[in-house]
This record gives C-alpha cells, sequence and structure tokens, in this order.
C-alpha cells in the first residue's frame, strides 16, 4: 500500500492563480509521481480538471466561502482530519500557510507522519510590508496581522518542520519576534520549485506564438506576468516600455495577468499612446504562459513590493529570458539580470543593457535548488528526518 500525502490548501489554481496556489498543486502532483497517494483538501471550485494519471485526489469542502480561511473551514478540516483516525500510513500532513492549524489538536492519530507547514511569509513580515507602503488604509489593515501573530503563536510550536520558501521568509521565521513562537532548529528552507520541463530554454513555438498575436518574427518582445495590482509594478514595466520602444521602434509589450488596477493600466497605455503596441492577454494557464514565454525576449519585473521568491522571475529565468527587475529583488545581477530602482530607471543604461542581449544564446539559468524535482526531493527528505 502507497504511502500517504495529506495537504490542506484553502486555495489551488483552480481558483486563482497565485504563487502559494501553483507551489502548493506542483508539489502535490509531483509526490503523486513520486509513488505517494496524495489527497489535497481544499475549498469548492467551479472549474473542471482532467483526471490524468498523476493527478492526485481532491476533496473540495462545500457550503463554506472558497479560497479563503473561515470557521466553516476551521470546523471541515478538523473533522475530516478525525474521520481518518485509523489511516497507519500517512507521511506527512502538510499545511499550506495556515490551512491544517485546526488538525494540529489531532496529530497523535498520526504518530508516522510529520507535520509540516509549508509558510509563503509570516504575520509580522505582511506587518512591516504594509507599514512601508505609508497607506492609511493598508495600515490599519494590519491589525488582522496581529491578530495573526497571536494565532500563528497558537500552532507553530506543533509543527515538527516549518519550510520557508525563499530567504526572505526564513529570515522573518528567524528574527524577533517570530523567533519567540518559532524554534529555529524546526525552520527549513526549500525554495519555490519550478517545473523545469514546463518552463524550459526551448523555442520551438516562438514564431508560432508571434504570428498568433500578429507580431513580426524580428520584433522585441517584452512580457510583464503577475497579478495587475498596485504593488506588483506593471505601470513601471508600461514607463520602462515607451522609453524602449523610442529606440526600438518594433517593440511589442505583452500584459499577462488580471486584477484591480486594470483599469488604470489600460488608461495610461491610452494616454502614452501604445495601444497598438502594449497587448493585454488576460490571465492564462501556466502551460499558455511557458509558451508565451517562448515568443518573447525580455522579461520585466519592476515590482514595488517587497517579494520573497517569485515564481514569475524563477519561470523566465527558468525560461531563459533575460530579466529587467527591481533593484529590492534577492537575485544576484548578472549578464541576464540587470536590476534597478523602478522609481527612478536608468533608461539609458537599460537600452544599453538590451543592446549586449542579441548576441547570447537562449538558456535556462535557473538555480537548482529552484527547480520543482529538487523542491520535492527536499519534502521527501522531510518525511524521513526526525525534528528536533
Amino acid at each position: 500500500m502507497a504511502e500517504e500525502v495529506i495537504i490542506f490548501a484553502r486555495s489551488l489554481p483552480f481558483h486563482h492563480l497565485g504563487g502559494m496556489e501553483v507551489v502548493a498543486w506542483d508539489l502535490a502532483v509531483q509526490l503523486q509521481v513520486k509513488g505517494f497517494k496524495v489527497t489535497v483538501v481544499t475549498t469548492d471550485f467551479d472549474e473542471d480538471i482532467p483526471v490524468l494519471e498523476n493527478t492526485p485526489q481532491i476533496i473540495k469542502l462545500k457550503n463554506i466561502p472558497k479560497a479563503a480561511y473561515s470557521p466553516g473551514w476551521w470546523a471541515e478540516t478538523e473533522k475530516i482530519i478525525e474521520t481518518w483516525r485509523t489511516k497507519d500510513n500517512v507521511s506527512a500532513v502538510i499545511s499550506i500557510s495556515a490551512g491544517a492549524f485546526s488538525t494540529l489538536k489531532h496529530k497523535k492519530l498520526f504518530p508516522n507522519a510529520k507535520f509540516i507547514m509549508q509558510a509563503h511569509g509570516t504575520s509580522i513580515g505582511e506587518l512591516v510590508s504594509k507599514i512601508k507602503t505609508r497607506k492609511i488604509k493598508k495600515i490599519l489593515s494590519s491589525v488582522k496581522n496581529i491578530l495573526g501573530f497571536y494565532s500563528d503563536a497558537k500552532h507553530y510550536s506543533y509543527f515538527d518542520w516549518v519550510v520557508a520558501v525563499g530567504d526572505a521568509v526564513k529570515k522573518d521565521l528567524t528574527s524577533f519576534p517570530t523567533t519567540l513562537i518559532c524554534s529555529n532548529d524546526k525552520v527549513v528552507k526549500i525554495e519555490n520549485g519550478i517545473d523545469e520541463y514546463l518552463f524550459s530554454d526551448d523555442i520551438s513555438q516562438r514564431n508560432t506564438v508571434r504570428e498568433q498575436l500578429g507580431i513580426s518574427f524580428e520584433a522585441k518582445i517584452f512580457l510583464s506576468a503577475s497579478r495587475l495590482h498596485e504593488q506588483k509594478g506593471v505601470d513601471k514595466n508600461i514607463d520602462l516600455f515607451a522609453e524602449i520602444k523610442k529606440v526600438n521602434v518594433d517593440a511589442k509589450l505583452l500584459i499577462c495577468g488580471d486584477g484591480p488596477y486594470e483599469k488604470q493600466l489600460r488608461k495610461k497605455v491610452d494616454e502614452l499612446k501604445l495601444n497598438h503596441d502594449v497587448i493585454f492577454l488576460g490571465a492564462k494557464t501556466r502551460t499558455d504562459l511557458a509558451k508565451i514565454m517562448q515568443g518573447a525576449d525580455i522579461f520585466l519585473f519592476l515590482t514595488k513590493r517587497v517579494e520573497g521568491l517569485p515564481l514569475n522571475v524563477l519561470e523566465a529565468m527558468s525560461s531563459g529570458l533575460p530579466l529587467i527587475i527591481s533593484e529590492h529583488l534577492t537575485f544576484n545581477s548578472s549578464d541576464k539580470i540587470f536590476k534597478c530602482n523602478p522609481n527612478h530607471i536608468p533608461f539609458k543604461d537599460v537600452q544599453a543593457y538590451i543592446n549586449t542581449l542579441s548576441s547570447k544564446e537562449r538558456r535556462s539559468f535557473i538555480p537548482k535548488k529552484n527547480t520543482l524535482s529538487h523542491s520535492v526531493s527536499e519534502y521527501t527528505s522531510l518525511f524521513l528526518r526526525n525534528s528536533k
């Protein structure tokens, strides 16, 4: 009988496309590929997903708010873990963020299982980020983060391992005051893993993508892919593109994603008279995004937000796309990574960087530690490792 892994995640990519959801589902699928019997407990969603050979079992909790924590979520997840008390082959219970908090009181029912929390941030880290925006609405909403810290304090100690998905998250977890409620010995860094086979440096679809979009094969294509939120800096991508367009007359900017800031971004494009050169493609599946990346030349992500380890950048690296990104992101500058202040973009230096790229071969440059295969291997090792 296959060993089981139970994953609690309030949302998956079938609710909406976000970094946490993508990481959770990719991990579930690859653990199933590895031979585990994987069950994912989540809230209800409408999308039909194809049942393939390695598709994990999904249990959708109905009649509670979708993609959200709620009294119903806490009650139903506790109820479902109790019904599995007879399972004796569970290797791990994985909590995506706080997803499994209500199950911890029944941890003793699974003496052979490791209870693991996948942390994408901390309450204190989010609090600091909101204060730094200096926006009243954000600062007032930080009360939720204070309450979140209290909830974290009640649950962190029960996990065998707390996985930080990047350096920024690990720093928050091992710094005051979070270190008061989370032992440093339990914190393990396993960085977000990108499916290196989906996002590869293959460009066999390059011309097909361009033909479908009505873009010439010779044009320089810039790509922005993120949620269309003010903090994601898509407006800064557009500002940069407007300057690039003055030199690269046939350049195009593709914007993938949707969100509350789309109307303002479209207005900005209209005011800059770039309607024929900036193409809004909407939200894309990861398969479609991987294909679009084959048709692009340079990836832009001038985010204003403090990001942990953004998946969109890793996907672009895996696809071999050179980057122009915000200087506060943790990636190191290189011949394929240009970093700058999104509020003071050195346009001449950016253009000089772009000029150097024409002679470079398209090659993936994602670190091994950020590949999905490495990430899954690290998780499976935790299933066997005794917590301290």
